[in-house]
C-alpha cells in the first residue's frame, strides 16, 4: 500500500475491507469527512460529492491513514465538494475516575462545545454542559465526540453502514446510557468498545 501524505483538500481511496473502498476528504489534520457512497473496486469515475450525502467528519489517528487509504483520487471526474466545512460543534465526554466509577467505564456524559482552533478541546467553549438523553437526544445523536478514531474501529462503523445502513459512534452506548435499546440486536458491536462491552 502506498504511502500517502496528509494534503488538506485531497480526496482520498479507503478501502475497509476486500471488496469494499469509500472516499473520504481530508480536511485540516486530522479531520476526516465521509461521504454516503461505496464501490468493489476503489475505482472512482463521473463523480460529483456535492450531489452526495455526507455521513460524517471525525478526527483521526495516523493509523487510519497508514492502514485505511490506499491512495490520493487523482480522477479528473471525480469532483470534491464545493464546501464542506469541518463541524464546529462536538461532544466532549466527561472523565468519570474514582472509586465508584459509573459502569466501570472512563466517560460517562458529556458536553456540548465549541471548537474554536484545532481539536484541542481544553480551549473550547461550551455550549451546552451536562448532556442528557431525555432532553438532548438529537444532539447526542447527530452531533461527533471529540475522541479520536483509529482504523479498526472506523472500519467497522462505515462496513456496517455500507452493509445495514446504521451509522452509529458505538461508544455512545457506554458514555450515554439509555440512547439506543437495540445493543443485544447489533453485538457483536464494533471496535470502539473494547471486548467486554461489545
Amino acid at each position: 500500500m502506498a504511502r500517502v501524505q496528509w494534503k488538506e483538500g485531497a480526496l482520498v481511496n479507503v478501502r475497509l475491507r476486500d471488496g469494499l473502498y469509500t472516499i473520504a476528504l481530508l480536511k485540516s489534520n486530522p479531520y476526516m469527512w465521509f461521504f454516503d457512497i461505496h464501490g468493489d473496486d476503489g475505482i472512482w469515475k463521473d463523480i460529483d460529492l456535492n450531489q452526495v450525502r455526507p455521513l460524517f467528519c471525525i478526527m483521526v489517528g495516523r493509523v487510519v491513514l497508514q492502514r485505511l487509504v490506499t491512495s490520493k483520487i487523482t480522477e479528473k471526474s471525480v469532483k470534491p465538494p464545493d464546501s464542506l466545512p469541518i463541524p464546529r460543534c462536538w461532544i466532549k465526554p466527561s472523565v468519570n475516575l474514582g472509586p465508584g466509577k459509573a459502569g466501570g467505564f472512563v466517560w460517562r456524559g458529556g458536553s456540548l462545545i465549541q471548537l474554536l482552533q484545532g481539536p484541542d478541546s481544553l480551549k473550547s467553549p461550551v455550549i451546552k454542559p451536562s448532556l442528557d438523553v431525555e432532553n438532548d437526544r438529537e444532539a447526542i445523536e447527530t452531533h461527533e465526540l471529540t475522541n479520536m478514531w483509529g482504523d479498526q474501529d472506523l472500519s467497522d462503523r462505515l462496513c456496517r453502514y455500507y452493509d445495514v445502513g446504521i451509522n452509529r459512534d458505538d461508544l455512545k452506548f457506554e458514555i450515554f446510557p439509555g440512547l439506543w435499546d437495540d445493543r443485544e440486536k447489533l453485538r457483536p458491536l464494533t471496535r470502539r468498545l473494547p471486548v467486554p462491552l461489545r
